[in-house]
């Protein structure tokens, strides 16, 4: 069994969940966001792939084991769609250590066969649901909605609602704050979980990045904002876990 992977991203702190971790982005996605920071995830660009079996994945992640502990970090599988090479991700889940926080970044607008494999082994699934009206979402993705929906109570119904960071984005020219709302209503009403909003960037609103770090790889979330570099918190970690083992 081989995973296809575009990038991996080492040392991430608050961009992917609490702690530090490292983004697996996986090829491929059923999507065509106008406004995607990742294109070169869609099968057929001519990205540089990196095959790996789940075993030579997880020896990269155990680089940094003890950054994941001290931190309360881990993995964080992302893309493109990672929930198309779900069997691969349950795998490498299987083979992690216990302690490591799985996180999943996805859209979640895929068959449900290949979401169900993750069901035990995610911790937090962090979903951006682009908008909840039918047309935006159509005009904005290329995709129907219908399948998102379904999947997003299905969820709900297995899983504890902690587990669910669920992104809504205000996206220029897409959608407005009376969408948001809407999408906002429909979640608390339907899923019982308080969402997250925030702005989208749009490409070219940016510094270019080299690929593993570029688009929303990069993109800290707005509950971070005023906060220190991932660098600067991981440099203070380390030096008061030092101090910790002198006493």
């Amino acid at each position: 069994m081989e995973g296809y992977i575009i990038a991996i991203s080492r040392l991430r702190m608050g961009t992917d969940g609490k702690g530090v971790s490292t983004l697996v982005a996986f090829l491929d996605c059923p999507l065509h966001c106008k406004y995607c920071l990742n294109e070169q995830c869609h099968a057929g660009s001519h990205t540089v792939l990196a095959p790996y079996t789940p075993k030579e994945l997880v020896k990269i992640l155990r680089k940094d084991d003890i950054y994941y502990r001290m931190s309360g970090g881990g993995v964080t599988f992302g893309g493109g769609e990672p929930l198309l090479q779900s069997e691969f991700i349950h795998e490498v889940c299987r083979l992690a250590d216990r302690s490591w926080k799985k996180r999943i970044e996805t859209s979640l607008n895929v068959p449900w066969k290949q979401i169900e494999p993750l069901i035990n082994d995610i911790d937090e699934w962090i979903i951006d649901i682009k908008d909840l009206d039918e047309k935006i979402y159509k005009k904005y993705t290329g995709a129907d909605i219908q399948n998102l929906k379904i999947n997003l109570v299905r969820l709900k119904a297995l899983v504890d609602s902690s587990k669910l960071h669920i992104r809504v984005p205000k996206i220029p020219g897409f959608n407005n704050e009376e969408n948001v709302a809407e999408s906002v209503k429909w979640i608390r009403e339907n899923l019982q979980v308080e969402p997250e909003v925030f702005d989208y960037i749009v490409p070219g609103q940016m510094e270019r990045e080299p690929l593993m770090l570029r688009g929303y790889f990069n993109q800290p979330s707005p509950k971070n904002k005023g906060k220190k570099s991932g660098l600067e918190l991981l440099e203070k970690l380390i030096k008061n876990k030092k101090k910790e083992v002198k006493k």
